[in-house]
């Protein structure tokens, strides 16, 4: 076999496979199917990922402020702690803040008051996209995947903190093509905690519950209605649980209702309820509790929603919602996993690594959930790729089987 990167392409399928089945993060499984069509039919599929936590370092947020974008930013396993030191992570410089993680991909600027630049990034291909800068941006979402989508079927939406106000926010619009944001003219609203796309439909959940529902179809979009979620709430409690914050998600072709109630010391989460109201009727009814998603489970972060199926995230447990604390100030837990069927609930603590350049109470504290799409057409480099999964190995192919099981196996488990 020649040497260099180019007989790579040519290991036996049953040793790729058993590399593959050795190497224990879910970064480096996505970087072998980025590989060669061989490597990634030699191993098993994607569906293994799991979602990461993206954490921002608490130096570098506003304490009188719960709507600033984060600086540092990281990637991490919610169990465990395990931090993605990878390409994954490393992204373009001179970017500093991170605005949102919609659908896996990062919005970055270089600035908050005065930006010159402001992208899109995707870490798996290092896809980038430019957007039209815009100031004081808190949060932005996609309507859909732009690798995936056609040009003209995906828009941005930005939340932009409003001057001299806490919470509140204007939206702004962008497509594909224009050459400014457009900003919607209406009131503006809350905090976003929840939001989420259905049917050319966008679902906001504000800190103040209130829900807002915009047609995405109109130019610019137009919002067609707003609900004071108190009242329906209201009228299934005498007395709430706790303190509600309210998530939109789309499920399995259904717009959802999540309630995270909080109380006691420390604010904490004690209970979450999901419910499929009838959003077209003229008063909304939350109905009864929904208690089984069937294989899916719900993730909420900060702004952004998203529901996986444990079929496809095998790792995941169904029937379950997930949700990552993302407030200013670190709770002793890092995350909180509750069990609609059993009304169990899990609190995952902070690892001790997550607390690098901090205390108990300060370092990185999390931010919302990031969900790996799999492999793209816009591979990595080939040797690049290779010489990230076998860590350095340097040895000749002699068609020794076991001298490369050897060689490559001893360096993955280091």
């Amino acid at each position: 076999m020649a040497r260099g990167c180019g007989g790579w392409i040519f290991l036996p399928a049953e040793l790729i496979k058993e590399i593959s089945d050795r190497l224990p993060a879910d970064v480096d499984q996505i970087h072998i199917h980025q590989v060669c069509s061989h490597w990634r039919a030699s191993t098993a599929p994607l569906a293994a990922c799991r979602p990461w936590i993206v954490a921002g370092h608490d130096r570098h947020r506003d304490p009188f402020s719960v709507v600033n974008p984060i600086g540092d930013h990281s990637f991490w396993l919610p169990r465990g702690g395990r931090r993605m030191h990878s390409l994954l992570s490393r992204t373009p410089s001179g970017f500093p803040y991170c605005c949102g993680t919609p659908r896996g991909w990062l919005a970055l600027t270089d600035s908050l008051p005065s930006p010159t630049r402001f992208i899109l990034w995707e870490p798996l291909s290092k896809a980038e996209i430019p957007l039209p800068t815009l100031t004081t941006v808190a949060q932005v979402f996609l309507s859909g995947d732009p690798l995936t989508s056609p040009p003209a079927g995906w828009m941005a939406i930005a939340s932009q903190q409003n001057p001299g106000a806490q919470i509140g926010q204007r939206l702004f619009f962008w497509r594909p093509g224009d050459a400014a944001w457009t900003m919607q003219l209406e009131y503006p609203t809350s905090r976003i905690e929840g939001a989420a796309f259905h049917q050319g439909r966008f679902y906001i959940s504000t800190m103040s519950m209130s829900l807002d529902i915009f047609d995405l179809q109109q130019h610019p979009p137009k919002r067609l209605r707003t609900v004071c979620l108190f009242p329906p709430l209201q009228a299934r409690y005498r007395r709430f649980p706790g303190w509600p914050r309210p998530y939109v998600v789309a499920c399995n072709n259904h717009m959802l209702l999540v309630m995270v109630y909080r109380r006691g010391q420390g604010n904490v989460v004690v209970l979450a309820e999901v419910y499929s109201p009838d959003w077209a009727a003229q008063r909304l009814d939350l109905q009864e509790k929904v208690t089984d998603l069937g294989d899916y489970s719900l993730f909420l972060g900060r702004g952004d929603t998203v529901a996986l199926s444990a079929k496809e995230f095998p790792a995941i447990r169904r029937n379950c919602v997930y949700f990552v604390e993302h407030d200013t100030s670190k709770h002793e837990q890092w995350a909180v996993v509750f069990d609609l069927g059993s009304n169990a609930l899990e609190r995952i603590p902070h690892p001790e690594e997550q607390r690098e350049g901090g205390s108990k109470s300060t370092g990185w504290l999390a931010y919302s959930w990031s969900v790996p799409e799999g492999p793209s057409s816009r591979s990595r480099d080939l040797c690049e790729a290779i010489k990230y999964i076998c860590m350095s190995v340097s040895c000749l192919y002699d068609n020794s089987m076991e001298k490369w099981r050897y060689f490559i196996i001893c360096h993955t488990l280091l």
